[in-house]
């Protein structure tokens, strides 16, 4: 399944002191902690590689990605091969965030509104460079997810607070892009570390065991899919990519902010389950690949950016083909196509073109960017 865009947020739903209880009734459970799980004997195929992502010398052909960043003062940048061009100014707050629509034809790029206290929304359509300003929407700092159509966004709003609970319960709610009118969608409650996307496959959640203010019971956790009236559960896991026929790529975890926490890359073929994460705790699911194949991040253990680590390409049967160091963000990092895109934390984006084996290091001076398909 190829994703057509990486978009950077930093998302924060709700926040208390690590291990609070939330005595609320409804709420999560204090955290408990969490013990490794067995993982089979890692098996790599004769033919693995582990030679490096050549540095991409200048001149060299691009890979099929576009690049569109939102700087400080509002104005959106095209980068592509032939270089930099600027685009029209998108709004006048500080930009926060900007999600691809799923045909890689329009952004919606989110900024901190000048005069209130909720995010500011605007569309910038790619190729005419035409702006539509929108509504503002009261979800700063929550997951945003946008229809493949464009029409609706799926959002939290800030719920119910009460007390002694150190923090806020929110409500689920769709909204029409070009009207603002909301429909909810879940009521108020809480949910933590909650993540939203919305792909072809229809708008899903994925609620963790575990975020930073307590925990959940088993049938609060996983992954749940909208089918126009209700959450429906489809797995425990969290659901990354799925072909649509056969395979599906999952992460085993329990938490999405223990930087320490136990996370596994699971393959699913509709009768079986590879945990191809054979050797340590920690891995990251990116994408699946055609046939079955699945691509994945291993962060180097003795690392304590978080950013430096190993890209790797599994086979239907859980070998291992071939192991590259690579320096990414996992959670922001998208394959488009051939290519890997992901912020370095560092003033660059990088492009890892993996048919070529070659990094690309764009410059960027904002953190807030989005990749299209060219």
């Amino acid at each position: 399944m190829t994703r057509v865009l990486v978009a950077l947020t930093l998302m924060v739903v709700a926040c208390a002191p690590p291990g609070a209880d939330l005595s609320a009734t409804g709420s999560p459970a204090a955290i408990a902690p969490l013990a490794p799980s067995a993982s089979p004997s890692l098996t790599t195929s004769p033919a693995a590689t582990t030679s490096p992502f050549a540095e991409a010398a200048a001149g060299t052909e691009w890979p099929a990605v576009v690049v569109y960043t939102v700087t400080a003062d509002g104005v959106a940048h095209r980068i592509d091969r032939t270089g930099t061009t600027d685009l029209p100014r998108i709004c006048d707050g500080q930009p926060v965030g900007a999600i691809a629509r799923a045909d890689g034809e329009a952004l919606l790029v989110r900024c901190d509104a000048v005069s209130s206290d909720e995010d500011a929304m605007a569309v910038l359509d790619l190729a005419s460079g035409r702006v539509t300003r929108l509504a503002s929407r009261p979800f700063r700092s929550f997951p945003v997810a946008w229809s493949p159509d464009g029409g609706s966004l799926a959002y939290f709003r800030l719920g119910n607070c009460p007390m002694p609970a150190p923090v806020c319960q929110t409500r689920g709610v769709i909204a029409d892009v070009g009207t603002g009118a909301e429909r909810e969608i879940l009521p108020s409650d809480y949910h933590l570390g909650t993540e939203l996307a919305w792909t072809s496959g229809g708008l899903r959640m994925f609620q963790p065991e575990c975020a930073e203010a307590g925990c959940f019971p088993p049938e609060r956790v996983g992954t749940f899919l909208w089918d126009g009236t209700r959450f429906n559960k489809v797995s425990d896991l969290r659901l990354v990519a799925s072909d649509g026929a056969q395979f599906s790529l999952y992460e085993r975890l329990r938490s999405l902010s223990d930087p320490s926490g136990v996370r596994n890359v699971i393959l699913r073929d509709g009768q079986t389950e590879q945990n191809l994460t054979a050797v340590g705790p920690r891995e990251f699911a990116i994408d699946l690949l055609g046939a079955g194949h699945a691509l994945a991040w291993r962060p180097d253990d003795a690392d304590t950016t978080g950013l430096l680590g190993t890209l790797r390409e599994y086979d239907p049967h859980a070998r291992m083909l071939w192991n590259r160091p690579a320096k990414l963000y996992p959670r922001g990092a998208a394959r488009i196509g051939d290519t890997v895109v992901s912020t370095g934390f560092d003033g660059s984006i990088y492009l890892y073109d993996l048919q070529r084996v070659l990094r690309f290091a764009v410059p960027i001076a904002s953190r807030v960017f989005a990749a299209v398909k060219r």
